[in-house]
């Protein structure tokens, strides 16, 4: 009989760590755990891994023994035995005593999991336990679980028994752990760690180069808030004290032995990849490096900017030993640095932003809020260029004056808002249908101006008639108006644009004084009768033979000026632009139109003196002294002074230079006029300078309400102002005051804002600390006066950090949030603006055919 055991055996492998050590990767750096062991650890690591695979090599040889071989072995006997007595069963066929024979086997011997006599046809003689079916293979029950030996009568096949064995080993981590070479390496690695590691610690304290350095010197270097290491000649690191240690977030000890280069370094930008670093080029040149700026990314990903400096260690030679380096940590310091380059940046973003936004405020501010025609100032800038340019080329210029027939009728007998509803329904009118260069202007109250280039008078007068009767045609729910319009051209004998528009306004008072609701040219009013005409321009006001020989104020001399003061100081030019406003408003229908703009210029300059008062009085945060107000008088008397040199304009000069006399008299003003004898714009302009006075905000006080200065404008009548007058401008403000004047005082704020945040940005670039303690107590002011109450907070935590001396940063960073508070503020505005007041699609700005 012919017994053989085939034996299949499955190995099975453990899974390997790797570890990756401190390297770069396209600038990446890989973090690798045993480089924070220390060299004692490493070393001991590495002469385990070594007597490990000693022993694995051993074992891939043969030389050491097999258990798991030696098994099999054994079951291989053991299933020849089992088969032997089979046999001698199978051949009377007892085959009881064969089930009982299995039985007993498989009890007596836990290790067996099934036996099984199969016939030659694969026929099952005799089993016991759960043995798989015929047709399964057994290659994946694994090595040594199965053994098969024939069984053979004579030279014939009889059959075979089939025994099958449970697992050598437990399934699993522990039953891998059973492993025999697995227990050997287990029991190699922890005996030869601990004997090493004790062995290598003791040994290698005499070769640390630390240790050779007195404890007194580590102590001292350890103390040092900077970082401090030494490098041999092939970069790697002797000796490090804690500080730097402390930055790598692991010990001195771990650090030596390391080559400082390999450390995660990163260069500035800018700086080249192959340029060495100071250690490195210290150990080269032997001179030392100052200053480097390197970033040191720690292993708990902290990044640490280092200001280094490297010094060559030479002993008894020319060639350095070694280096000494120093890391100074200016992480805080650069951070702060780049903080403040950031919000230096975005503070220059918000400055230009906020300068392109007032460029658009300003140009909003050319236009009436009621209306969206050009207000008068704007107009006038227009009308002397195109009287500039119709000059040199010799073309024709025509203007139109328009008034509303009893307009004062209609808002005593309608209310204002219908006369609000009547003047927006003119200007439209009028602006309906314009060509691209026309220009439309209220020009006050219910008075309307339309200076048309390279038109002659007599297609102006069609362009009258047509506005006449489309004005005629337009209806209201209660009332039907009509306009009566005077038309003149510029001719030979016409000296300056101001003429023409006396010229026309003339015209539409002969038009009114001959029934309303028509049209009269210049050309046609000259042959009437003189008296005439004059008398219908004595029903507005008579212009005074010496203001007709005044000189037109040129608009760009007094812009200049206007501009020059609003950089000197914002608040003094608002201050001047509104009492402008207001002398205009208030003189309206009582004076020419020559007079009125002179009156209007008088209102612009009348505060110019200011441009020369220093700083310390001039943004003064309490009331003057004596003293100061003695500067501010002598400056008062120098504006005086550049406005008679500068215009040829007595009506102009004298405006400015009575408007601070008395109507009652004042003993203390010897010199100056009383009563009517002082010129009417003068008495205008004292009533708007004084009532814009009390209503605006200080420094040093908060402004009165509008009835409070009224109430103080009529207690002074009759003795300061001119009674008369004070109720005239009274009545003025009210109906400003309105609805449809509020556009304009948040205009006017945004405006005042942009400007002031401008200077504000300047101040900062200078690090005028001073200027923006006061720009910022203004723009308090300001804002609270408007409602602005997030602008008025965050500039009085700027001028509150001023008081307080705050660092710049603080100071850049509230200037910053100012600025873009304000920034908002502005795009809100203008996002809420009527499109006609700003666009070019407005009607004023839209293009039409030549008329007629």
């Amino acid at each position: 009989m012919t017994l053989y055991a085939p034996t299949r055996i499955k190995v099975g492998l453990s899974q390997r760590r790797t570890y990756a050590a401190f390297f770069r990767l396209d600038g990446v750096a890989v973090h690798n755990p045993l480089r924070s062991l220390t060299a004692t650890t490493r070393v001991t690591f590495g002469l385990v891994c070594l007597s490990l695979s000693v022993c694995l090599l051993a074992n891939s040889f043969g030389i050491l023994p097999d258990p798991t071989a030696d098994l099999i072995e054994d079951r291989a006997r053991f299933s020849e035995s089992v088969a032997v007595h089979c046999s001698l069963l199978v051949a009377p066929e007892d085959r009881q005593r064969l089930d009982v024979l299995l039985d007993t086997i498989r009890q007596r011997n836990p290790e067996v999991r099934s036996v099984v006599v199969r016939r030659a046809n694969g026929a099952i003689y005799a089993a016991a336990g759960d043995h798989r079916p015929v047709g399964v293979s057994w290659s994946n029950y694994g090595a040594g679980r199965t053994m098969e030996v024939p069984i053979m009568q004579g030279d014939r096949d009889w059959g075979r028994v089939e025994v099958s064995f449970h697992q050598m080993f437990s399934p699993g981590v522990f039953g891998w752990l059973q492993r025999p070479l697995v227990r050997l390496a287990m029991f190699m690695a922890s005996a030869s760690y601990l004997l090493y590691f004790f062995y290598l610690r003791k040994m290698l304290a005499h070769l640390d180069p630390s240790k050779v350095i007195p404890e007194r010197v580590r102590t001292t270097l350890d103390t040092l808030a900077e970082g401090l290491i030494v490098v041999d000649r092939k970069d790697r690191i002797m000796l490090a004290n804690s500080s730097f240690a402390k930055t790598m977030a692991t010990s001195s000890e771990t650090l030596i032995g390391r080559t400082a280069s390999s450390l995660a370094w990163e260069r500035p930008a800018g700086e080249p990849s192959d340029q060495p670093y100071p250690w490195v080029q210290s150990l080269h040149d032997g001179k030392r490096q100052l200053g480097r700026m390197l970033t040191l990314a720690g292993p708990n990903g902290k990044r640490s900017i280092f200001k280094i400096n490297a010094s060559p260690i030479v002993v008894g030679g020319d060639q350095p030993r070694g280096a000494f380096v120093s890391f100074d940590d200016v992480t805080l310091v650069e951070e702060n640095r780049a903080e403040m380059r950031g919000m230096l940046d975005r503070l220059s973003r918000s400055r230009d932003e906020i300068r392109r936004q007032n460029r658009e405020l300003e140009t909003l501010a050319t236009r009436d809020p009621l209306t969206s025609c050009l207000n008068r100032r704007a107009f006038f800038q227009e009308v002397d260029n195109n009287w500039s340019d119709a000059l040199q080329e010799d073309r024709a210029l025509s203007c139109l004056m328009v008034d509303v027939d009893h307009f004062k009728s209609i808002n005593d007998n309608h209310g204002h808002r219908m006369g609000d509803l009547v003047l927006k329904k003119v200007g439209e009118i009028l602006q309906a249908d314009r060509r691209d260069g026309d220009l439309v202007c209220r020009y006050g109250g219910e008075e309307f101006c339309i200076l048309l280039p390279r038109t002659g008078i007599a297609d102006a007068a069609a362009v009258g008639e047509s506005i006449r009767a489309a004005i005629a045609a337009a209806t209201f729910d209660e009332v039907r108006i009509t306009a009566s319009l005077g038309v003149a051209q510029r001719a030979a004998e016409t000296r300056d644009v101001q003429q023409m528009i006396d010229e026309a306004d003339r015209c539409l008072y002969v038009a009114k004084r001959s029934g309303r609701n028509q049209v009269v040219r210049w050309d046609e009013a000259k042959e009437l009768p003189q008296d005439e005409v004059d008398q219908a321009s004595a029903d507005r006001g008579a212009v005074r033979g010496d203001a007709r020989n005044d000189e037109s104020v040129p608009v760009h001399a007094v812009t200049a000026l206007v501009s020059a003061l609003g950089y000197r100081d914002p608040t003094t030019a608002d201050h001047s632009r509104r009492v402008a406003d207001l002398c205009a408003a208030t003189a309206a229908g009582l004076v020419s139109p020559r007079e009125l703009r002179a009156l209007e210029t008088a209102g612009l300059l009348h505060d110019i003196g200011k441009i020369g008062v220093p700083d310390a009085i001039l943004l003064k945060q309490g009331e003057l002294t004596r003293q100061e107000w003695e500067v501010m008088n002598r400056n008062e008397r120098i504006g005086q002074e550049i406005i008679r040199t500068t215009f040829a304009n007595r009506q102009l000069a004298e405006t400015v230079r009575t408007y601070r006399a008395w109507f009652g008299g004042n003993s203390q003003q010897p010199g100056l006029p009383v009563g009517a004898q002082i010129p009417l714009g003068a008495r205008i302009l004292a009533i708007a300078d004084a009532y814009d006075s009390m209503v605006t905000d200080r420094n040093y006080r908060p402004g009165c309400s509008q009835q409070e200065a009224f109430a103080e404008l009529r207690r002074c009548a009759g003795r300061q102002f001119d009674p008369e007058l004070v109720e005239r401008f009274v009545e003025v403000v009210q109906y400003k005051r309105r609805d449809g004047e509020t556009a304009g005082d948040c205009r006017a704020a945004m405006l005042s804002l942009g400007a002031q945040i401008e200077r504000l940005a300047d101040a900062m670039a200078r690090q005028d600390v001073s200027g923006i303690g006061a720009l910022a107590s203004r723009m308090n002011l300001t804002a609270a006066k408007h409602g602005l109450g997030e602008v008025a907070n965050t500039a009085e935590q700027l001028e509150a950090a001023v008081a307080d001396n705050s660092d710049l940063v603080t100071l850049v960073a509230l200037t910053s949030e100012l600025m873009e508070i304000c920034r908002s503020a502005q795009q809100a505005y203008l996002g809420d603006a009527p499109a006609s007041a700003n666009s070019d699609d407005s009607p004023a700005r839209r293009g039409s055919p030549t008329p007629p």
